[in-house]
């Protein structure tokens, strides 16, 4: 098949989404199918994959938005593809995978997150922001559209079909999925030993670490408030957290020090080799505000690593059998709370790793492209 994927920029240091497209990309190829990425700008490349860059025109993001969608309905009409699968909402595209979930439910985390005052303000500037209304305007066009196959990375965001469109024909869930690099019990090993000594962490300290690029959205200062009542009230012995992440880490070490924790909690730059810290925690922890199936807890996953994540996390459906412990929102201390005492017992997160083996099959990459091929038969036919 020739296969157009559709992104705004394509830049894997970006986040998630970029690099979910990327491995998407490089599978596809790999099977031998035409793939080519359309996007306004990108700097990423990958044998067997065509990257066409229609570059940034318009001096608003409303109009660099709509000028980008025009460019891509050129293209898909001039081209000669069999599908156009897009990210974003793109009128006659075959495929709208949303990977950062749909417009009204991103808007509704944004209000869970910010209170009550702060979203009535929210909800206003929504409502008089032309890229928001120009956001919304599309992807209530594209999924009116019969014709598209809207693919959901979780239940979670299928859901938000339903509830905010009423459409649920022609909606069909494909888990994400993720590659990992692949790495020995000896590589593993080595990996936790160097990264835990450099961290003052002795082999027996139980270590839970949070991966973000997007501090505030993946809860870290709830995260913080909940450790340090956690450690102070149960005085656990023995215990780190680490945050990995792109964001200047200043104010929320802050946080920590005016909880008494800034000792316990370690906060360091953003890196390629993210799995290397994998293999040095003992638990991940991820209180998403909202993510429509994190690629953190399904490389923890897939590493055997148990997980600690909110339910507004697509990716905790995954959880379910065993494989981590799912709380109900960052703000409920008690549950984090619980969630941090029971990973520390070692048969608990033994029991976790067990249950990531029996999971980690539904979260491959190859799992991903086979499912979205056979979607991409029906959207043909």
């Amino acid at each position: 098949m020739k296969i157009a994927l559709v992104i705004e920029r394509m830049d894997i240091f970006r986040g998630g989404r970029e690099t979910s497209t990327a491995q998407t990309a490089a599978a596809l190829a790999a099977r031998g199918h035409e793939v080519t990425i359309l996007c306004q700008s990108g700097s990423w490349a990958h044998p067997g994959v065509r990257l066409k860059a229609f570059g940034r025109r318009g001096p608003l993001s409303v109009s660099l938005l709509g000028n980008f969608v025009t460019d891509v309905q050129h293209e898909a009409a001039a081209g000669g593809y069999d599908i156009v699968h897009s990210t974003l909402p793109v009128p006659g595209a075959h495929v709208y995978q949303p990977r950062g979930g749909t417009v009204p439910g991103q808007a509704a985390a944004s209000r869970r997150r910010h209170g009550f005052i702060s979203a009535m303000v929210g909800d206003m500037l929504r409502e008089i922001s032309p890229l928001r209304r120009k956001m919304t305007d599309l992807e209530r066009q594209v999924v009116a559209d019969p014709k598209t196959l809207c693919l959901p990375v979780s239940a979670m965001v299928a859901a938000e079909f339903e509830q905010y469109y009423h459409r649920s024909e022609g909606v069909k869930i494909v888990y994400n999925a993720v590659d990992i690099p692949a790495a020995d019990e000896q590589q593993r090993a080595d990996w936790r030993q160097r990264l835990r000594y450099s961290l003052g962490a002795t082999s027996s300290d139980v270590v839970f670490l949070t991966v973000a690029k997007n501090l505030a959205l993946k809860g870290v200062d709830k995260l913080i408030e909940a450790f340090a009542w956690w450690y102070h009230k149960k005085s656990p012995r023995a215990v780190r957290l680490v945050v990995v992440g792109q964001e200047m880490h200043e104010g929320y070490q802050r946080h920590a020090g005016l909880r008494d924790v800034g000792r316990l909690v370690s906060f360091l730059p953003w890196t390629a080799d993210v799995a290397q810290w994998y293999a040095a925690a003992d638990a991940c922890t991820l209180l998403s505000w909202y993510d429509p199936c994190s690629r953190v807890v399904l490389e923890a996953v897939r590493w055997g690593l148990p997980s600690i994540t909110t339910a507004y996390n697509g990716a905790a459906e995954l959880l379910a059998g065993g494989a981590g412990i799912v709380v109900p929102s960052p703000r409920d201390r008690a549950a984090i709370g619980a969630a941090f005492e029971a990973m520390m017992d070692p048969q608990t997160r033994a029991r976790c790793s067990q249950a990531c083996a029996a999971a980690a099959e539904t979260v491959t990459m190859d799992r991903h492209v086979s499912e979205l091929l056979a979607a991409y038969e029906g959207a043909r036919r």
